[in-house]
């Protein structure tokens, strides 16, 4: 058997490199849900027709595609690591504008370039966990720390509604609450290694096994990996990932984003505090991810989705004037939108060589997020029980390709080896 580093890493124990990971990245996905939501907080800062509204709606997918779509060839192409300082740089020079803009055009402009940070540095953490932590804890420790971008939207929202009778003193509290987690993920971010399993795949081997040494304390141990006899298609992978991934990014944008500027103004940072309190603890549910298969997570929590957004359907005339079953259905499918999300956005990072999980990766985001700009341009001028009935679809979308991916595909959870994507050498 070949003395293999990244089969080590694979098997680690839980150590203190875990941990500060495990930080820089909770809070990474936390910046980008606060990123996101912005662009939906901002429509509030500066007088707009509806036409430009569903500009700035479109603006977040738009802008996060293209920063992944760089993002994710950079860092098969230079590193995890590297790529995650120039997505901070971006990220300073973008908070740093926003706390100045007065005008729409700026406004975009900096949550533009913050948004194409924002879509760089999700892809490389994606990619970058199923590499750098042990398989005992991979699916509970992204699990974990997607649920993070529950926090940051609840966290944009909330400041906004402190300070909702100064628009300026917002727009500021914002940047610089921004430019702050930056500068923690700056300092933590020196500490931690580069991913030991890109680097044995560019065939940096003296560079991993130092790195394994350094961080870990460890040395590279027999390869011992046991590989399916079968896997799906590459095509087929690409085509469930941005399919499941774009149910959940179009259906979370008109059910939770656009619904408050749509049609409830007053509403929009409510509902964005009120999705991400409860998405966040719904989504502890991750603590057992490792334990159950990932096909059957999927495909449940699909169900359940399209189950709780139909009800919206025939109690429509109720909660259009009763504040309380309106909140009892929107918290409802808020718990079950997350616990989708976890297991999509898990499973369409993982599924794909090392050598260019960053490649794949980013290519179903731009596919998931690309195809949710026509929509939320469509609903913008859709009475609401068509609306709805979109959403609805959306989502029955996303169930049919979980059903394909829980009868053909591969499962993932349960401790595997990411590396059983790997091609053999």
């Amino acid at each position: 058997m070949n003395m293999n580093p990244a089969a080590e890493v694979e098997d680690l124990k839980w150590s203190p490199v875990h941990s500060l990971l495990f930080l820089s990245f909770s809070i990474g996905t936390g910046v980008e849900a606060y990123i996101y939501s912005l662009s939906y907080i901002a429509t509030s800062w500066v007088a707009m027709p509806r036409s430009l509204l569903a500009l700035l709606a479109v603006w977040p997918p738009l802008w996060l595609l293209i920063g992944g779509a760089f993002a994710g060839p950079l860092a098969d192409w230079i590193g995890r690591k590297k790529t995650l300082f120039i997505t901070l740089g971006i990220y300073a020079a973008g908070a740093t504008g926003l706390i100045f803009s007065y005008t729409y055009a700026t406004i975009l402009i900096f949550i533009g370039l913050l948004l194409f940070a924002s879509g760089g540095e999700y892809n490389t953490i994606l990619t970058a966990t199923h590499e750098l932590f042990p398989r005992k804890y991979r699916s509970r420790v992204l699990f974990l720390e997607l649920n993070f971008t529950n926090i940051g939207g609840s966290v944009a929202a909330i400041l906004s509604l402190l300070v909702i009778s100064s628009i300026v003193f917002q727009r500021e509290l914002l940047g610089v609450t921004l430019l702050m987690s930056i500068l923690i993920m700056y300092i933590i971010r020196l500490r931690l290694p580069e991913s030991v399993m890109w680097l044995e795949a560019k065939g940096r081997y003296n560079q991993a096994n130092t790195e394994l040494e350094k961080y870990y304390g460890a040395q590279p141990e027999n390869d011992k990996l046991v590989r399916p006899l079968k896997l799906p298609s590459l095509w087929f992978r690409i085509v469930i990932g941005g399919i499941v991934g774009w149910a959940y990014t179009a259906g979370f944008s008109l059910i939770v984003l656009t619904l408050g500027p749509y049609f409830f103004p007053s509403l929009t940072d409510w509902l964005i505090f009120i999705f991400g309190i409860v998405a966040f603890i719904a989504g502890f549910i991750g603590m057992v991810a490792d334990k159950f298969s990932r096909k059957r997570f999927l495909l449940i929590s699909a169900i359940l989705v399209v189950i709780f957004a139909y009800l919206f359907i025939p109690t429509m005339k109720l909660w259009i004037t009763d504040t309380f079953i309106f909140w009892f259905l929107f918290i409802g499918v808020s718990i079950f939108i997350n616990i989708y999300f976890l297991a999509e956005d898990t499973l369409k990072s993982e599924i794909w060589p090392t050598r260019r999980r960053g490649l794949y990766s980013a290519i179903v985001r731009v596919i998931s997020l690309g195809g949710s700009i026509p929509v939320i341009f469509l609903a913008v001028n859709l009475p609401i029980i068509s609306y709805m009935w979109l959403g609805i679809g959306i989502f029955g979308t996303g169930l049919v390709a979980s059903i394909a991916w829980y009868i053909w595909g591969t499962e993932t959870s349960k401790g595997k080896s990411v590396r059983i994507w790997d091609e053999v050498k």
